[in-house]
């Protein structure tokens, strides 16, 4: 850019001294040679030198130099191009002046030119007097440039930086950025849920180790006393049969105990290994005939009503886990009957185990599934209930992709319900569950 403004600036000159010589040359025509030198004598050119050439190249008049002093001017190439072309514009080092030199020649009369010339600056020295304009008004510029940008900046910033991370929504922002925000929204509400579900599960986990603990501390307590007054040798026969009887019971228990808190732990971390297509009313027999040694000593009537037909897709073991469950607890706390039963309800197979027993309290459905709760913890214990089964059907239930609820049964007492997706035969090309 500044090369191209000296070329703009020089080119300017040229003209204006090829103009300036063109009238004065104009204004010797028809003069004779000692007038010419009186004519130029008169005239005053700033900056400009004025020189007069005769045909013969000698020098008639010249305003910076003595005439005589001076050399033969015919080899000079701006007059030898004026009097062959008219006139001339030539920039070169002055042989007399030794400096960059531009001159306009111009043809008189008879080979006497007239020429002008004038100093001119050289590139690099146009360019070496810009260098500390343009040095300062690159550092305005910079400094300017970067006061615009803060400013800038900060007014395109402040209404991001104002954005209210808790309510985006709430904030005032670029119609731009809206959908920006409602993502921000619904990924703050997700991990505020998250968060929340977290922390359920600490204190749920927290809770059940602490409950586990207590269960456990009972049946080790009853052990280790039975263990010390039979290894202190003060217990007869038949004590230390009694004894050992109250000790095996009792490691029974915390057996079943385990059993349980390690089968809640395979579901709470999804291990239950490969899924088959299972015939759910072939599992509630198969468990019912488990269980015949049971009700037949405490005489109860277990009436089995499950067609065959009602598959769905899961874990064999975890089917029968339910069942099992449902139907001890059933036996457990109802009144010596029991219904099982299946059927199918559209795309649902409907597990349910009905007893006649004093039924559950409406405000108490909810919390029977929850871990270790026991409506009479007294009778639980006698029965060697865990206080974990129904919290075992509820979750088996869930990984199944069904649900467990609680209702009035016909019979008088409780009617468990669990309601599982029925099985697409179709869809599901597996292979059938392994025996068990």
């Amino acid at each position: 850019m500044v090369a191209a403004s000296w070329k703009v600036y020089e080119g300017n000159a040229e003209r204006h001294l090829a103009l300036q010589a063109d009238a004065l040359a104009d204004a010797l025509v028809g003069l004779d040679t000692h007038e010419m030198e009186e004519r130029l004598s008169s005239v005053t050119l700033a900056d400009t030198r004025i020189t007069l050439i005769a045909a013969d190249g000698e020098i008639l008049y010249d305003t910076h130099a003595d005439e005589s002093a001076m050399a033969n001017h015919n080899s000079r190439e701006e007059v030898m191009e004026a009097r062959d072309q008219g006139q001339s514009i030539v920039l070169r080092r002055s042989q007399t002046m030794g400096t960059d030199t531009l001159y306009a020649a111009d043809e008189v009369i008879d080979g006497i030119v007239l020429r002008l010339a004038e100093t001119r600056t050289s590139l690099p020295y146009y360019l070496s007097s810009l260098l500390a304009p343009l040095a300062l008004a690159a550092l305005l510029a910079v400094a300017l440039s970067a006061v615009l940008a803060r400013a800038i900046t900060r007014s395109v910033v402040t209404p991001l930086l104002q954005v209210n991370l808790d309510e985006p929504l709430e904030s005032t922002a670029y119609a731009e950025i809206e959908p920006l925000l409602t993502r921000i929204d619904a990924l703050r509400a997700g991990l505020v849920a998250q968060n929340d579900q977290l922390e359920r599960a600490v204190s749920i986990r927290r809770e059940f180790t602490g409950n586990v603990s207590h269960e456990m501390k009972s049946p080790l307590q009853v052990i280790s006393g039975y263990a010390e007054l039979i290894e202190s040798g003060v217990t007869g026969p038949e004590e230390t049969q009694r004894f050992a009887s109250l000790i095996r019971e009792e490691s029974e228990s915390m057996r079943v105990l385990i059993d349980d808190v390690l089968f809640l732990s395979t579901l709470d971390e999804g291990a239950l290994g490969d899924s088959y297509l299972i015939d759910l009313s072939e599992v509630c027999r198969d468990v019912c005939d488990k269980l015949k040694p049971v009700t037949n000593t405490q005489g109860a009537e277990v009436l089995v009503d499950c067609p065959e037909g009602m598959t769905v897709w899961g874990a064999t073991p975890v089917a029968m886990r339910i069942v099992r469950n449902l139907l001890e607890n059933a036996l457990r706390y109802g009144g010596g009957r029991v219904e099982v039963r299946t059927e199918r309800k559209g795309d649902t197979i409907v597990l349910s185990v009905s007893d006649n027993g004093a039924g559950i309290p409406t405000e108490l459905r909810e919390r029977v599934f929850e871990r270790f709760y026991r409506i009479d913890p007294s009778r639980s214990r006698e029965t060697g209930g865990t206080g974990l089964g129904l919290a075992i059907v509820r979750n088996a239930a869930h990984s199944l992709g069904g649900r467990a609820s609680v209702e009035d049964s016909e019979l008088g007492g409780a009617r468990f319900v669990v309601m599982l997706p029925a099985a697409r035969e179709a869809k599901w090309n597996q292979p059938n569950r392994p025996e068990t």
